[in-house]
């Protein structure tokens, strides 16, 4: 209908009833090219022509002669009946919406409204339909019904611009191309109208390219639905913007993570008509926190998991196992004798060899599995869908012959073991750590039981490990607590029995269990690193009781391979000594064979620095360890002490015999001392005698005692 003849006919039907003007435009409908439509107060549609059902998607009715309604689909063509108007069932929301929009406004103000609708698709061509509206008011002047014309778009001009709701088109228009960050204006339903070329360039788009499109096409498709929602609930409140961090879907299917931005442009009566969508690409923000939360969850060495990471892991395999009623496992393995390998090839060289092997563990695995590293040398396999214990150990057993395959570092071939502890859930277990301690557990039995090997935790082994935990506590406190004494045991020179020395040995006198020997408490100490602290006071305890005392033998210290390792253990020893007032000759530190040989440079420097202080260098339970004696050529070592499974067999094992010959003559021929230990019979001294063994120490001669001072033997 033109607008000339709607607006004569609101001044001319202003005043007249609502049935009279119903009547009045019953003969105009069907000869109008556009759609018309009549509704009442509450918006339904009470008479449409047939053009009005095609634009706006309306169900429509036709009278039978007999004036019962029959349904006729919009896009039927017929004759034109009721004075060429239908009837509506039960109109449809979609298209009608946007007609709702400007009649309740034309309503509300009493006066002619004009505006548009979403695009629609009229005859195959997406367009906006502009709809202009005027209520029909009854003789007290109040509104009573509201007749619309409804048309597609033809002229663009007439479509408001967001430019123009900005502010004026040229300075949008240069605020907008010149923007760095991307910029479009779409429809409500999110049509791009302009796009400015940042954002064009964004997504690799030409720009008619990126108005043929909706912003639900450069949406990742997985936040599609969210950001519809989102959109839909800014539109229906009185937000000024809404703000989501997403990723976008460029030409290609190029993708690039962003900030989404989307202001609602309102009309005069603070209706949205047009959006504002900004995209500013933090793709390279993105990249970076994902790589800062990748080192966070990743071991730096292997990048396999680390400890978050793998604990997240166990609990989902756990929620699984819970659904699927089979069960989890978990694998800790530590890599066998690790510790030589760092110590004779360097860190460097170590961190090689655990980079590897992380490889080889992962690539065992099945698909699904979990590979991860805890530290040092201790790797971690998450499993689920386990059946029983002996598919966890056939997982075991690839991940072991996959680690055992040679490995060539620095010229030298090696093969590379590793014992491993499994742990299976019950329908009990919930707790991630309590797996992980499980694991760890079976790992320390398949170690103790010959390593290069694989062991399940069970109830022995759960209450065992319970107990050595709590001990490790008590031992925490015991230190400063004042539980810990020294006892001495002489060591004497076979002829004339005097005491030449004593070696300090450590006891704890527990408050429930009594006195306890080093050999309860000490390996507990070692693995958990008390060793170090247990170690110092030791040191500390044993100069000031031979400073205190008139005797003039030494007194000899056994030294952990975890305190010779640490930076400034011989400047330790030296500020001993001097605050307690001991010769350094008096002082004698006892090394396992194994530390000597194995000693890294660092540990070697330490021995070197203790040498030139006066300090002297005994290696301990000599022949028990490694076969290779170059280190009592090339470390100062002033005596061995031949280890007492020796001893015992002397005089009854010839085997024995020839053995401890051997070593005395060794010790003798390098112009070392040398100390048989464990002598428990006069039979073992005179025999000892015999060979030539000047020093010795044993219960024959005394058992350890915490007075320092004794009578000679």
């Amino acid at each position: 209908m033109p607008r000339g003849d709607l607006r004569r006919a609101r001044h001319d039907g202003a005043r007249v009833s609502v049935a009279e003007s119903e009547a009045r435009h019953r003969a105009l409908l069907g000869a109008l090219p556009d759609g018309v439509l009549l509704q009442d107060l509450n918006g339904s549609v009470l008479l449409a022509n047939l053009r009005a059902g095609q634009l706006l998607d309306l169900k429509l009715l036709e009278e039978s002669s007999s004036g019962v309604p029959a349904q006729r689909r919009a896009d039927e063509t017929g004759p034109m009946v009721l004075n060429g108007h239908r009837r509506v069932a039960d109109p449809r929301p979609g298209r009608i919406e946007g007609v709702n929009r400007i009649s309740s406004a034309a309503l509300r103000s009493g006066q002619m409204q004009s505006g548009f609708t979403d695009p629609v698709l009229v005859d195959g061509v997406s367009q906006l339909l502009q709809v202009t509206s005027i209520p029909l008011l009854g003789d007290d002047g109040m509104p009573r019904a509201v007749v619309s014309s409804v048309a597609p778009a033809t002229d663009p001009a007439a479509v408001p611009s967001a430019a123009q709701e900005a502010g004026g088109d040229d300075i949008f228009r240069r605020t907008m191309q010149h923007s760095p960050i991307g910029i479009a204006v779409a429809t409500l339903n999110g049509r791009f109208l302009r796009v400015n070329r940042t954002l064009c360039r964004m997504l690799g788009y030409r720009a008619d390219e990126l108005q043929a499109r909706t912003l639900a096409d450069i949406v990742h498709p997985q936040d599609i639905a969210t950001v519809r929602a989102r959109i839909a609930g800014l539109i229906s409140s009185d937000e000024d913007s809404l703000r989501l961090e997403r990723s976008f879907v460029g030409h290609g299917g190029m993708h690039l993570w962003g900030t989404l931005v989307i202001t609602p442009i309102r009309d005069s009566s603070s209706r949205p008509v047009q959006l504002v969508v900004q995209v500013e690409d933090r793709s390279d923000l993105y990249q970076a926190q994902g790589l800062m939360t990748h080192m966070t969850l990743h071991d730096r060495l292997t990048g396999l998991p680390g400890r978050p990471l793998v604990l997240d892991r166990v609990q989902k395999a756990l929620d699984r196992t819970r659904r699927s009623g089979l069960r989890a496992a978990v694998l800790q393995g530590d890599v066998d004798h690790f510790r030589v390998v760092n110590d004779n090839a360097g860190y460097e060289d170590g961190d090689e060899v655990l980079a590897e092997i992380g490889r080889r563990v992962a690539a065992s695995l099945r698909a699904g599995d979990t590979a991860g590293r805890l530290g040092g040398d201790e790797f971690v396999v998450v499993c689920d869908d386990i059946t029983d214990e002996g598919e966890a150990g056939a997982i075991a057993d690839r991940v072991r012959a996959a680690v055992n395959e040679p490995l060539v570092l620095g010229g030298r071939t090696l093969r590379p073991t590793i014992s491993i502890g499994i742990a299976l859930s019950t329908s009990a277990d919930n707790d991630p750590l309590m797996l992980l301690r499980d694991a760890e557990i079976a790992t320390y039995q398949a170690k103790n039981r010959g390593r290069d090997r694989w062991d399940t935790v069970d109830t022995g082994l759960r209450k065992a490990a319970s107990e050595r935990l709590d001990l490790e506590s008590q031992l925490r406190t015991a230190i400063s607590d004042g539980e810990l004494e020294l006892h001495f045991q002489p060591i004497v020179g076979l002829t004339g029995r005097r005491v030449i020395g004593r070696e300090a040995l450590v006891r704890w006198r527990h408050p429930q269990k009594g006195l306890m020997p080093p050999i309860t408490f000490l390996p507990i100490a070692e693995e958990s690193g008390l060793i170090v602290e247990l170690g110092a006071w030791v040191l500390r305890a044993a100069v000031r009781a031979a400073a205190a005392s008139l005797d003039p033998g030494y007194v000899a210290v056994n030294v952990s391979p975890n305190q010779m390792i640490r930076p400034g253990f011989s400047a330790q020893v030296e500020t001993v000594l001097a605050e307690s007032g001991l010769p350094a000759g008096q002082l004698v530190l006892e090394l396992t064979e194994s530390v000597m040989l194995s000693a890294a440079p660092a540990a070697r420097l330490e021995i070197d620095r203790l040498h030139r202080l006066g300090v002297r260098i005994v290696v301990d339970d000599f022949g028990t360890g490694f076969s290779a004696l170059s280190y009592l050529r090339d470390l100062p070592v002033s005596g061995i002490k031949v280890d007492r499974s020796f001893t015992a067999g002397l005089g009854d094992d010839p085997q024995c015999d020839r053995i401890v010959e051997a070593l005395i003559g060794l010790g003798h021929g390098l112009g070392i001392d040398v100390i048989v230990e464990g002598v428990e019979t006069e039979r073992q001294s005179d025999l000892l005698v015999g060979i030539g063994v000047q020093h010795a120490q044993g219960y024959l001669f005394g058992k350890p005692s915490p007075q320092y001072e004794l009578q000679n033997a």
